[in-house]
């Protein structure tokens, strides 16, 4: 760095002199500045205006799927019987529903308890899981154990010291939602009775789930359990696996499943010890053979305690159902039972108009902020005379004073801008043009069920060229299409003819979709997203050439203050020889005088 000496022999102010030299080499930079402070300024609103593009894109998505126009709205005659709700799928008419039996958690309490603690180190199984107990463990402790693995087990249990009982509940309804209690000593610990457990059977020939029974074709095994027959038929291209999953899809609600070990044995597990299973009366010999199953005897799991849950049973429109919930679902219809009985529920299903309107509403709303504030941006005055503020200038006024300048200064960052213009141009295009490809006599355009930009109700007009592509609705015939053409009104939106060379067969959401896709991604290349990386959009590459000149600019500027200050240092300590040449020189004469 160049040593800077100012003014000590000359007596001339250099400082100064060398800062208005170089404030007006400095022009350049701060023009440069400027110009990337507008490249900030114009990136951020494009971004700005994205995210109100993406919101319209995701309204128009949800525009295009057809499940938002067949909403159907169910209601039930007896509520405290049961509720409904209804789905796309559900059909319109008047059904009739009974509910025989309500779904119930599998719940079992215990005998009166005795003692402060357990009294022994044991172990029981809760579904399975082992709870390892001390002889200090109190039945709080035991509780505490046992809902500390609920999560694996599906069993919760509460205790009452008052009443001296422990109350255990399955977390889910239904019949395969169990509680069973093993251990030498389970019956002792909850003063119950136990039954002997025989549980699972289970083959001795390893096996593979895909391991082919080909040469078994049109032989059975046949599962009797507490006197109903599952058969199931063997074909040529039968597998193991095959095998399994047919039988389990038959015994789902019989509390039995199969399955194949970790060791690759055939396992028949029979958590429910109150069902009978025989499989050798009605099975090929074959078969069995092939299975492992002849002879196999189910294995004595030793004492336990079980309760099983119980399902829904109801008649819909005379059908009978059995669901392991009271939250269940019948032709597209959501419902919920609350009560049994005799009582007989009748069930009316209908159009929701009311849903598809305010959704179509709704979407027209979002376009209306949308092309507002795009045109906000096009029209919004630029005041070239405010450029950005250096912060030389900013040193010299108030804050109130820069917020002011700066408000002018980004006004019309997007004014006539050229993307946003075509893009506005597009959608209102796409907006009143008719959808071709649809049947002759069917509605195709937004005014054939009153949507347009401009509306007549009696003597008051609505919509004029100075609210530049608004929509207006006419709610009541809006209404009325939704009621005698609901097909024909989610055709006029969600048609997709999937030509990529004219939006002309599309629906006006698809099309709308299309035209805010195009203008989102044409604003990502240009201004980028908040992920995005400089070189990968138009703007960042410019904000990063200005970075280059500027620190060229910067650089050459601080050579040149250098140059400038050694010049002027060299000048001064001339001066200063000069000055005491001249003051030896005067001693002389005045010494020789």
């Amino acid at each position: 760095m160049t040593l800077r000496v100012t003014g000590l022999a000359s007596g001339m102010d250099y400082e100064s002199m060398i800062k208005q030299i170089m404030d007006a080499q400095r022009v350049p930079l701060d023009k440069l500045n400027q110009k990337k402070q507008i490249n900030q300024w114009k990136q951020d609103d494009y971004r700005t205006l994205n995210n109100k593009i993406l919101d319209f894109k995701n309204a128009a998505f949800d525009m295009k799927l057809q499940s938002g126009y067949l909403t159907k709205t169910a209601s039930s005659s007896n509520t405290s019987v049961a509720t409904v709700t209804g789905s796309a799928t559900a059909i319109e008419g008047s059904y009739t529903l009974q509910v025989q039996q309500l779904a119930k958690a599998a719940s079992l309490k215990s005998g009166t308890l005795s003692g402060a603690a357990i009294g022994k180190d044991t172990t029981i199984t809760v579904n399975g899981v082992n709870i390892e107990l001390k002889s200090s463990d109190t039945y709080q402790d035991l509780a505490n154990k046992i809902n500390a693995e609920s999560v694996k087990t599906g069993v919760k249990v509460a205790y009452d010291s008052t009443l001296k009982t422990m109350f255990f509940s399955s977390t889910k309804t239904g019949t395969s939602a169990d509680i069973d209690l093993r251990g030498a000593d389970i019956g002792q610990i909850l003063n119950l009775s136990t039954s002997t457990t025989a549980a699972t059977t289970t083959g001795n020939v390893k096996l593979a789930s895909d391991t082919s029974l080909a040469s078994l074709a049109g032989k059975s095994i046949s599962l009797t359990i507490s006197g109903q027959e599952y058969k199931f038929d063997i074909t040529a291209t039968t597998k193991v696996g095959d095998l399994v999953a047919k039988m389990n899809d038959s015994l789902k609600n019989t509390g039995v499943s199969v399955s194949l070990n970790k060791d690759g044995y055939l396992a028949i597990d029979n958590p429910d010890k109150s069902k009978a299973i025989d499989f050798n009366t009605g099975s090929a010999t074959e078969v069995l053979d092939a299975l492992g199953l002849t002879g196999a005897t189910p294995v004595d799991a030793g004492p336990s305690i079980y309760k099983a849950g119980q399902n829904a049973k109801v008649l819909f429109n005379g059908v009978a159902g059995e669901y392991d919930s009271n939250t269940f679902t019948i032709a597209g219809l959501s419902i919920t039972a609350k009560a049994e009985g005799a009582d007989v529920t009748n069930v009316n299903v209908t159009q929701d108009t009311d849903s598809v309107f305010n959704k179509i509403k709704t979407f027209v709303d979002k376009y209306n902020e949308l092309i507002s504030s795009i045109n906000s941006e096009l029209t919004e005055e630029k005041y070239r005379n405010f450029a950005p503020l250096t912060d030389a200038q900013k040193k010299e006024m108030t804050d109130d004073q820069i917020k002011q300048w700066e408000d002018k200064a980004k006004s019309g960052m997007l004014a006539n801008d050229s993307i946003l213009s075509s893009s506005l141009y597009k959608m209102r295009d796409a907006l009143s043009s008719s959808v071709s490809g649809l049947a002759s006599g069917t509605l195709k355009s937004l005014s054939d069920i009153g949507i347009s930009s401009s509306l007549i109700s009696g003597t008051s007009i609505s919509g004029s060229y100075m609210d530049k592509g608004k929509l207006y609705i006419d709610e009541t015939k809006l209404k009325q299409m939704l009621s005698e053409k609901p097909d024909e009104v989610m055709s006029l939106f969600t048609t997709d003819d999937k030509d990529d060379k004219t939006p002309a067969g599309d629906g006006i959401a698809t099309r709308l979709y299309n035209q805010a896709s195009a203008i989102f991604s044409q604003i990502v290349e240009k201004a980028g997203a908040t992920t995005s990386v400089k070189n990968t959009y138009l703007l960042g590459k410019e904000s990063l050439d200005l970075d280059k000149q500027i620190s060229t600019l910067q650089t050459r500027l601080a050579d040149m203050e250098d140059r400038y200050y050694a010049q002027f240092t060299q000048m001064e300590k001339y001066i200063s020889q000069m000055n005491s040449r001249s003051t030896s020189l005067a001693s002389l004469l005045n010494s020789g005088g």
